[in-house]
């Protein structure tokens, strides 16, 4: 297996009103693009060929992906009928996929060695693979018992014998006749048809990540969540200031125009602050503008001016989006 399909094509409604002026790929988590998390991921676990299909606001996120992995062999295909479902979303790219392949969202953030242990798994067991990460988390849940998935189901808190999808699936080509069948008969999610093949008698393994951490991010709660993680490793893009978790900077603070930076925080060199209190959990992108602004647990980034007090949430070209925000 050497080849992965990335689905970046739907409007990302679940991140609210966000999505309707910004492509949910293309939001900074740590600054860095979301979609380049994902890709990073596959490649570093082996994948040496990527297929990208995008569809909502498809020119942006081809043209970043294009750029920003101009030195891999990664590709975008459109997908028409993408307000449809994911599943049309993967039969855009049946023609370019022969034999074996990973399926992933573009949302997801995971550790590279949850993606190399599913090909390996694969080529030596010979059955389609679902990575799981337990149970506890809400998602879409598969009955498991002895090695195997059995029902598929949508969108749950798993518990008992159930676990939850990591989001990464192995599969075969031959698993497009399935999907076409879901299709046509009104069901537009992959889910359905991961569902009809093991309904139809299809070993479908899974293989289980109970400690891993991984963020699915498809809201502004778990957006923010992945940040967290993200700064508090230290697992961030070359290039910017970036304090640690529990310290400060300046250490020795002066004068009333000073800021301060209380760690957690990343900030590219673009942004401008100006008496100001960052931190913790922030991650400046872009030229960003705080003056005397007390910014705690945010994602901002675009053409920001900020003053006073913000908090918990996503800021864009001066817009707010929270927590649970569907406006």
């Amino acid at each position: 297996m050497d080849t992965a399909v990335v689905l970046a094509a739907g409007m990302g409604r679940r991140m609210g009103a966000l999505s309707k002026f910004y492509p949910k790929p293309l939001i900074p988590i740590a600054n860095r693009p979301l979609i380049d998390w994902v890709l990073s991921s596959l490649l570093d676990a082996g994948l040496k060929r990527i297929i990208v299909v995008v569809g909502y606001m498809g020119g942006f996120v081809k043209r970043h992906v294009e750029s920003a992995f101009s030195y891999m062999n990664v590709e975008c295909v459109y997908a028409e009928d993408y307000v449809k479902g994911a599943g049309y979303s993967l039969l855009a790219a049946e023609e370019y996929v022969s034999g074996s392949f990973m399926l992933s969202p573009a949302d997801l953030i995971l550790d590279p060695k949850i993606a190399m242990r599913v090909v390996n798994g694969f080529l030596r067991l010979g059955v389609p693979l679902v990575a799981t990460g337990g149970t506890g988390r809400r998602g879409t849940v598969i009955s498991t018992s002895e090695g195997r998935c059995g029902s598929v189901v949508s969108m749950r808190r798993g518990c008992g014998s159930e676990r939850v999808c990591i989001g990464l699936v192995a599969l075969d080509s031959s698993f497009f006749k399935f999907l076409r069948r879901s299709l046509n008969s009104g069901n537009g999610s992959v889910v359905s048809a991961l569902d009809l093949y093991v309904r139809e008698g299809g070993s479908l393994g899974f293989i289980d990540f109970p400690g891993a951490c991984w963020f699915d991010v498809d809201t502004v709660t778990e957006a923010l969540r992945a940040n967290s993680h993200l700064l508090s490793t230290g697992l961030i893009p070359p290039g910017c200031l970036y304090i640690p978790p529990g310290e400060e900077w300046p250490p020795n603070r002066g004068g009333t125009g000073s800021s301060t930076f209380l760690g957690p925080v990343l900030v590219t060199p673009e942004a401008s602050v100006e008496g100001s209190r960052i931190g913790p959990n922030v991650s400046l992108s872009g030229r960003v503008s705080c003056e005397n602004a007390l910014v705690l647990n945010a994602v901002v980034f675009g053409g920001c001016r900020l003053k006073g007090a913000v908090r918990g949430g996503i800021y864009f070209n001066n817009m707010f989006f929270g927590e649970g925000s569907t406006r």
